[in-house]
């Protein structure tokens, strides 16, 4: 049994925790305490809400992610920023979870661009960022989906789990959340830097120069080969017609 009230004297960064036992999606909650808060001129609480199980849990372009109960950690964390740093936020915050998954658990955690967490080549965890702007404030709700054990009829096949690819002790679900609230915790209470965001990103990537590699973005598909990632944290691909910058978009190695 995790209890709240033994976890938050211990943070720095998170004011509010949550951990309930069933929601749709904990970026659905998370989604309206932004609404609400944007309305009514309220400040956004640096939270994060935990569910044991998600009954409607989904990933970027509204994949669903299967949040069965016991089977890993689904977790959605407030956070309020400028508008200048929202950009960097989803390379800081995949190498916070690559970082969580290697001082934990012993995984060789690296990173797709943006923040897709692998293992093995195989996906581990998965971040998806909401967010609204409002006079310059970014009010973002940060989805956390990591794997823990093994799902029976699991529909992802390059999908892993920490109990699969733990090289140090993996001791359970609850040892497990709680680590990863201190450590998410921890990762945002130092407002690292952009430089230190886009270098540790850049040492814990999967791509590396010359990789064949595409980004599907709406209907447009851009394909060449891996170069890196710019100041702004974007991928950049070059094609046959010259270098272009992606912001947004999914990433296909090949």
């Amino acid at each position: 049994m995790i209890r709240t009230r033994d976890i938050i004297p211990r943070l720095k960064a998170i004011e509010s925790l949550a951990i309930i036992p069933r929601v749709a999606s904990t970026n659905l909650v998370a989604r309206r305490i932004v609404n609400e808060c944007i309305e009514n001129e309220l400040s956004l609480p640096q939270a994060m809400i935990v569910a044991r199980e998600q009954l409607a849990g989904h990933g970027r372009n509204q994949r669903s992610w299967s949040s069965p109960p016991g089977k890993g950690i689904y977790a959605t964390t407030l956070v309020t920023r400028t508008a200048d740093e929202m950009g960097l936020m989803p390379l800081n915050m995949a190498t916070i979870i690559a970082r969580y998954l290697i001082d934990v658990f012993g995984v060789a955690a690296q990173i797709k661009w943006p923040n897709d967490i692998l293992a093995g080549g195989r996906k581990l965890a998965g971040i998806l960022i909401e967010g609204r702007v409002q006079e310059g404030r970014a009010y973002l709700a940060i989805g956390t989906g990591v794997n823990l054990e093994p799902v029976h009829d699991d529909n992802r096949p390059n999908a892993t789990t920490v109990s699969e690819v733990a090289s140090q002790r993996y001791s359970g679900v609850d040892d497990a959340i709680v680590a990863f609230i201190e450590h998410v915790d921890a990762g945002l209470a130092r407002h690292d830097s952009k430089q230190k965001v886009l270098a540790d990103w850049r040492e814990l990537t999967v791509h590396k120069p010359g990789d064949a590699i595409s980004s599907t973005i709406g209907e447009r598909t851009v394909a060449g080969a891996w170069s890196r990632i710019d100041d702004h944290g974007r991928a950049v691909i070059s094609t046959p017609g010259g270098e272009v910058a992606i912001s947004a978009g999914d990433l296909i190695t090949s």
